[in-house]
């Protein structure tokens, strides 16, 4: 039996966490599903000082995957048998409730615990969590630096003017810009645009610079350089894919790791039709974009795979 499903059978409390942005829920049932600790309120402070006088090996615990969830997680993980972060659908059926009230949904969770049907999401370990935040954090910026781009491409279609040549948000292609004939509203927008562009653009370098360290160190080090030489792919884009993953070894074959990418053909089987269709497109968003950037970066550079038409 492994070790999650060996946990939960020697578990005699199960206990939910309803968490909120202030303040947390906590009500659990017994293997019964009758109520064993009616819900309360907690601080978060207050919560973590009750846990460790309240909890103990014979109590499971889930939690919502909220922003707070792997602080919840590894506070709770050595005082509990297992500590269950429930994916986001179980808990969106439970929103879905026509009756809905904090305590309600306490019970629900528990419940839920208790007959061994919440689908969990993977716990990451600390080196993971913190290559995909890094990794949000740089695609945060990128995503601030295109709309900045797009605001100053949009100055140039009113008054239909050309881009200067080169570089067209370079440091130093801030004389032509700030020289167009525009009301003085209009040029202030430009001038904090082109500052903004120009800040987004260093700080993005700094987040490519420190996934580019990260390369260089251990778990990452072993499997960038397989990575690398697949067409398509570059340091940065290994560390996303990476992030993206985590530890590869939890998928039991290459299927459940397309299928975790959404990146599987769709099938609908029903009596004698059976057809496939597009992508599913379920899944990790993110994992998925790189893998198109890739395949787009490959067949236009790389000189054994066809061009695009």
């Amino acid at each position: 039996m492994p070790t999650t499903e060996l946990s939960h059978a020697l578990a005699t409390r199960f206990v939910a966490l309803d968490t909120h942005r202030h303040y947390l829920m906590v009500g659990a049932v017994d293997s019964q599903q009758q109520v064993v600790l009616s819900p309360r309120r907690f601080g978060f402070a207050a919560f973590a000082e009750w846990a460790q006088d309240h909890f103990t090996h014979a109590d499971a615990v889930v939690l919502e995957a909220t922003a707070n969830a792997w602080l919840l997680y590894d506070q709770l993980h050595p005082l509990v048998a297992e500590v269950v972060v429930a994916h986001p659908q179980a808990v969106k059926l439970i929103a879905a409730a026509r009756v809905k009230t904090d305590s309600r949904d306490t019970i629900k969770l528990a419940s839920r615990l208790s007959a061994n049907l919440i689908p969990a999401v993977w716990v990451p370990p600390q080196e993971v969590r913190e290559l995909r935040a890094l990794v949000t954090h740089r695609n945060r910026l990128v995503k601030q630096r295109t709309q900045a781009a797009h605001r100053l491409h949009s100055v140039l279609q009113r008054h239909n003017l050309d881009p200067p040549p080169g570089t067209p948000f370079a440091v130093h292609q801030r004389e032509w810009w700030l020289t167009l004939d525009l009301s003085p509203a209009e040029k202030l927008r430009v001038q904090q645009d082109l500052s903004l562009y120009q800040t987004l653009e260093a700080l993005i370098q700094e987040s490519e610079a420190e996934l580019g360290r990260l390369s260089t160190c251990d778990p990452w080090v072993k499997q960038v350089p397989f990575l690398v030489q697949l067409p398509g792919l570059g340091v940065l884009s290994a560390m996303r894919i990476l992030a993206a993953i985590g530890e590869i070894t939890r998928f039991p074959s290459a299927k459940h790791l397309v299928g975790y990418a959404g990146l599987g053909a769709s099938v609908h089987q029903s009596g004698e039709t059976n057809r496939g269709g597009r992508i599913t497109k379920e899944g990790r968003s993110d994992l998925r974009g790189i893998m198109v950037e890739a395949a787009w970066v490959a067949v236009e550079h790389h000189p054994r795979l066809p061009s695009p038409v």
